[in-house]
């Protein structure tokens, strides 16, 4: 009897514990609110539709950036046509065109977004790649699992998690990872991104009202990216050869995607002032500013 209900106990103590959990977060609106976070599933659900798209539609690649420039509600409702985004945040596109283009008959428009400096380094490809290798290898019981989880993620901000290390999420494993201790065994860079948004269904991104008009919130985002990119390398004959060699890799595939009669769109990005003064360090000839050439 003391076992029953010492068990009882433990479930009654555990309820109300996730609901006070559940009932906290809910108030944290700055930063956290229900949805189904974006990941290699849900950017797997998206990958199939390309296995039946036709020469009219459009394929969305590119990171961050053109998942917030690009809305696919809005598109659908000018152009009457809904792109398949694919963008991913924090990755490059790379793996993804290349996926595009030597594994589907895929010929419509790609409308692919860039940065200065971003596409000529190898920052989280790795991370792409296994997006890409997820949607191959995922098996029955992944996606019936991702089918499963969707009600409980859509409801419940205390599943908010992220394949990213951002240091707001509040899954257990992020959570364990924000205690530091300093014992001279670990050595980090100290960057801390925190998620400046969300996603919806069809994968947009969309930003955290806190961050529109509060320079507080924005320089909290500025000052984590200062730490990483005056990393970048000054320009010298070996960042020459290997920008030179990224440039000779996308002009076949995209040679390639021409000739079964696909077209590219490459949509330059606007940057911020710290960011455009390490890339023109890193590569003098670039220019800042924002504009779109199609290839």
């Amino acid at each position: 009897m003391n076992l029953k209900k010492s068990i009882i106990t433990g479930i009654l103590l555990s309820l109300i514990g996730l609901v006070l959990w559940e009932s906290y977060w809910r108030t944290q609106t700055d930063y956290y609110t229900a949805y189904l976070e974006d990941d290699r599933n849900l950017w797997a659900e998206h990958r199939a539709q390309v296995e039946t798209a036709t020469s009219n539609d459009i394929i969305l690649l590119g990171a961050s950036r053109t998942g917030y420039d690009f809305n696919t509600h809005v598109w659908e409702e000018t152009q009457g046509i809904k792109p398949i985004n694919l963008s991913a945040n924090g990755k490059p596109f790379t793996p993804f065109f290349e996926d595009i283009v030597n594994n589907t008959d895929f010929n419509g428009t790609l409308v692919i977004g860039v940065v200065p400096i971003a596409i000529f380094g190898n920052f989280r490809i790795k991370a792409a790649k296994q997006w890409v290798d997820h949607y191959y290898e995922r098996t029955y019981a992944q996606r019936l699992g991702f089918k499963l989880s969707k009600p409980l993620k859509r409801h419940l901000v205390m599943l908010s998690a992220s394949e990213m290390n951002a240091y707001n999420n509040l899954d257990l494993k992020s959570l364990i990872n924000t205690i530091s201790i300093d014992d001279g065994r670990i050595t980090t860079s100290g960057f801390k991104l925190v998620n400046i948004g969300y996603n919806d269904e069809d994968r947009n991104l969309i930003m955290f009202p806190r961050l529109t008009n509060n320079p507080y919130y924005q320089k909290e985002i500025t000052d984590q990216w200062d730490k990483v990119i005056p990393t970048l390398p000054d320009y010298s004959d070996k960042v020459e050869k290997e920008a030179y060699s990224i440039i000779t890799e996308l002009s076949a595939l995209i040679n390639t995607f021409k000739a079964r009669g696909g077209q590219v769109i490459f949509i330059r990005h606007k940057a911020e002032a710290g960011w455009n003064k390490h890339a023109t360090r890193m590569m003098p000839e670039i220019k800042s500013g924002t504009n779109s050439f199609k290839l």
